[in-house]
């Protein structure tokens, strides 16, 4: 089955391709904002054993990781249905379809908390997979950073405009305390997303305010052959969160796919 796909706005078009990411405006209602931020409260405040299974959290077991890094609970769609109904989220998802030409994997959720004391995120990238061709854009992989409070001016996400489609290696002396025109710092508000992708580099200032950064990062993959349910918890998730965790299948459009489509065709 075959049908358009490509629900971005020309402009939106033309300001990823220039920046690399998307900001998505008052995409959760605040309900779900105060569940999740009681949800993540609560899973921050357990060890690691003692969260509830699947959930887990990679920066605990990580020998590498500095012991001040800021902390994520992986897995938390199978926590909560809360959380389902985020990454199945129509807006956000219109924009992940659409950069990933109907083939949208999920392969990561992460619910992290930043405080004063926690590292700066230093910059980063992952791979070169973006491309555009006959007008339409291609990201292989994507975060959606969801917000669940306010962040303000001087503090979290930065990136390096238009390094996503960079020819030459980033220089060694460029900070994420740099200013603009070469970095920029993006203020946001809780329920707000910055969608962006991998190939961008990206990272994230210290934190400053007196309550704890929280955000929601949600990695989809497009053309992706290793979707990776958890298979002994599928029960904890709905059939439409299970099929977005599958490997992509360019016969088979996704149920998420279909809905999304016919919401914004």
């Amino acid at each position: 089955m075959r049908c358009h796909v490509d629900m971005l706005t020309p402009e939106e078009k033309w300001y990823f391709d220039h920046h690399g990411f998307l900001i998505l405006r008052k995409v959760v209602p605040e309900q779900d904002i105060d569940n999740m931020i009681a949800l993540g409260q609560k899973w921050h405040s357990m060890k690691l054993g003692d969260l509830p299974k699947p959930l887990t959290s990679t920066a605990d077991t990580h020998p590498d990781y500095s012991p001040t890094i800021a902390r994520w609970i992986n897995n938390i769609q199978y926590g909560d249905q809360v959380f389902q109904k985020l990454v199945l989220n129509s807006e956000i998802m219109r924009v992940i379809i659409s950069l990933t030409k109907g083939r949208p994997t999920l392969v990561d959720t992460a619910l992290t908390r930043n405080t004063v004391e926690s590292d700066d995120i230093n910059f980063h990238a992952s791979g070169m997979d973006y491309a555009v061709c006959e007008g339409e854009l291609y990201a292989g992989f994507l975060n959606a950073a969801i917000s669940l409070v306010d962040v303000p001016d001087g503090t979290g996400f930065v990136c390096l405009i238009g390094s996503h489609k960079r020819n030459f290696s980033v220089p060694n002396n460029i900070s994420i305390y740099q200013g603009p025109p070469t970095v920029i710092n993006v203020p946001v508000d809780a329920g707000d997303c910055i969608v962006f992708t991998e190939a961008l580099y990206h990272g994230a200032r210290r934190w400053t305010e007196d309550y704890p950064r929280m955000t929601i990062f949600n990695r989809y993959m497009g053309n992706h052959s290793g979707g990776s349910p958890i298979e002994p918890y599928k029960h904890l998730i709905s059939n439409q969160v299970y099929e977005l965790e599958q490997p992509s299948d360019k016969q088979v459009q996704k149920e998420i796919v279909r809905h999304v489509v016919s919401e914004f065709g």
